[in-house]
């Protein structure tokens, strides 16, 4: 136990220092972090008290209805800690270089598995945690909650809620490979989507929360009473931690504390038991499945490196040499890493079962036809899922784009070559694959609601992904970290934390922009007017100025930070 709380303690205390030197610019750099991070946390903080304030005194949904409300972006929250925890684990766990080290040393593979699992969970969920503080300040300061409510809600409700995500993920990850060195990754991998997909269907299915808006608005006259309305619901949802959770701040706000006593208890009790399974397993079989990831890891670079297909170097091409060479060193580079193509997969699958999901909009909007408000929600919900999604693939994938030239950052700078032309070809390939996807997301999203505010939509889609890619590719140069050779360490760095609020933030002013105008099209929809469009363009003429200042000013600190001193 000594050797485990040593390791600990000084993995704290490694995290606590910095190996910056102490100058003024690095003074001032660091105060500036501090800056975002506290207006960020003050910004969603004041986000989160307005929006609750919002749907519950102007669009009066009721109590019920908002914590349905939450335990569904809950569900989502846990999925994508666990489908995150899956592929961020599997660098962590195996294919860092510390891990080959601690196993040299006189200890346990379970104290190896702890230390490294722990190392992964609170190493990127650092962020997370600092938005589900801020959102929980603002819910308890709105239902004016006693000062106990937070650390409660944090450590004892949330934590725990995360937790299991992550333990859930490490599971998982342990099947993954004990199945793959007998029946191939492709094939687990393939059987674990269909798991995953049929989970997610099943979940919508069962929770159905179109429908569940429409029965309680058949009980409109007790919804403004926060009438609980469980018994419109399927018993199966009771089952889910997402439900414990949600239900547990809805008697909490209610002051019925005693109510959400046995659903925080059995969170609580639920996260330590997965816990307890991920330890047990990972006594079993974490050094056999270390084993197999190394396999695992030399075949698919065997096969990159023997490939003979389309994108082979021994095939000729229209492109003229020095393009070919480096769309074709990308695409070897990209595949023969599993952790880049399996975490592509993933939100790729994610996208899937999102489009799948907005199928049941049309319905929805026809059936509450003059609720204004709730379909100007819906869309702009819609749309920023959309958007969200990109922005995800874009911190992943774009923001490491410069940093993972790694060592040979010093060849490209020493060439007599102009390094921008190079930096700008390799964006411009991501950049495009991006673009297509994120239009295509868009389309989806969009085939239900009017085609004009469809086709605006489209548009605006456009400019939103240029100017989210630039924002990552600037961000990824000025945080650059060439002595990191794994994307999703990069990906989930502190710099990579600092877009990713600049991008929250970014969605706050798509929300800003886009909500007058969108409402005031719903509106004059049923009225027997024409559709005021032009509110509509204008939006969509201040996206295109923005869109142009945050590309041209990100790209230029992306090209310029790779002259600078390493």
């Amino acid at each position: 136990m000594k050797d485990l709380l040593l390791v600990l303690r000084y993995k704290i205390i490694l995290f606590m220092k910095t190996n910056t030197p102490l100058t003024f610019s690095s003074v001032i750099k660091s105060a500036g972090i501090s800056v975002i991070y506290t207006a960020f946390a003050v910004g969603f903080f004041l986000f989160t008290k307005s929006t609750i304030r919002y749907l519950l005194e102007v669009t009066a949904i009721g109590s019920f209805l908002l914590h349905r409300f939450i335990m569904v972006i809950l569900f989502m929250f846990f999925v994508s800690i666990n489908i995150g925890n899956i592929v961020v684990s599997y660098s962590t766990l195996f294919k860092s270089g510390e891990t080959a080290w601690f196993f040299t040393k006189p200890m346990s593979f379970s104290k190896v598995f702890l230390i490294k699992f722990l190392d992964n969970f609170f190493y990127s969920s650092t962020t997370l945690l600092l938005i589900v503080s801020a959102a929980l300040l603002g819910y308890g300061v709105y239902f004016n909650l006693a000062w106990y409510f937070y650390p409660l809600a944090l450590f004892v409700i949330i934590l725990p809620f995360m937790f299991s995500a992550g333990s859930l993920g490490a599971i998982l990850l342990l099947i993954i490979l004990r199945l793959a060195g007998r029946f191939g990754l492709k094939k687990v991998i393939a059987s674990l989507g269909i798991i995953y997909a049929s989970w997610i269907i099943g979940f919508y299915y069962v929770s159905s929360p179109i429908e569940l808006v429409t029965r309680v608005f058949t009980y409109f006259n007790h919804v403004s009473l926060n009438r609980y309305f469980g018994f419109l619901e399927s018993p199966l949802i009771k089952f889910l931690p997402n439900c414990w959770v949600a239900d547990s701040l809805y008697w909490i706000s209610r002051g019925q504390f005693h109510s959400a006593v046995p659903l925080i208890i059995v969170n609580f009790f639920f996260s330590a038991f997965l816990f307890s399974i991920a330890m047990l397993l990972a006594k079993k079989w974490y050094y056999k499945t270390w084993l197999t990831s190394l396999e695992l890891n030399s075949d698919s670079k065997t096969k990159a490196v023997s490939n003979s297909g389309l994108l082979s170097f021994q095939n000729d091409s229209f492109l003229n040499s020095l393009n070919e060479v480096m769309i074709k060193r990308e695409f070897h580079l990209f595949f023969r890493e599993p952790g880049q193509w399996a975490h592509l997969g993933v939100m790729l699958f994610l996208m899937g079962i999102f489009i799948t999901g907005i199928s049941g909009i049309k319905v929805f909007l026809v059936e509450n036809y003059y609720n204004d408000y709730l379909k100007t929600i819906i869309y702009l919900v819609v749309s920023l899922f959309s958007i969200f999604m990109v922005a995800a693939l874009s911190l992943r994938f774009v923001f490491p784009l410069i940093s993972l030239e790694g060592e040979t950052v010093w060849k490209i700078r020493s060439s007599p070559l102009d390094h921008k032309p190079f930096l700008l070809k390799r964006l411009l390939v991501y950049l495009t694959l991006i673009f297509i996807l994120g239009q295509l997301i868009t389309f989806f999203a969009n085939l239900q609601f009017p085609g004009p505010i469809s086709m605006i939509g489209q548009v605006n889609s456009a400019f939103i992904i240029i100017s989210i890619v630039s924002l990552n590719f600037g961000m990824g140069g000025y945080f650059s970290n060439y002595k990191e050779r794994n994307p999703i360490r990069i990906a989930s760095s502190q710099g990579a934390s600092i877009t990713f609020l600049f991008i929250l933030l970014y969605l706050v002013f798509l929300i800003a922009l886009l909500f007058v105008p969108v409402y005031n099209f719903f509106r004059s929809s049923h009225m027997y007017i024409n559709v005021p469009l032009y509110g509509l363009l204008i939006s969509t003429l201040v996206l295109f100025v923005t869109t142009i200042i945050i590309s041209a000013s990100f790209i230029r600190i992306g090209l310029h930070s790779f002259r600078r001193d390493i």
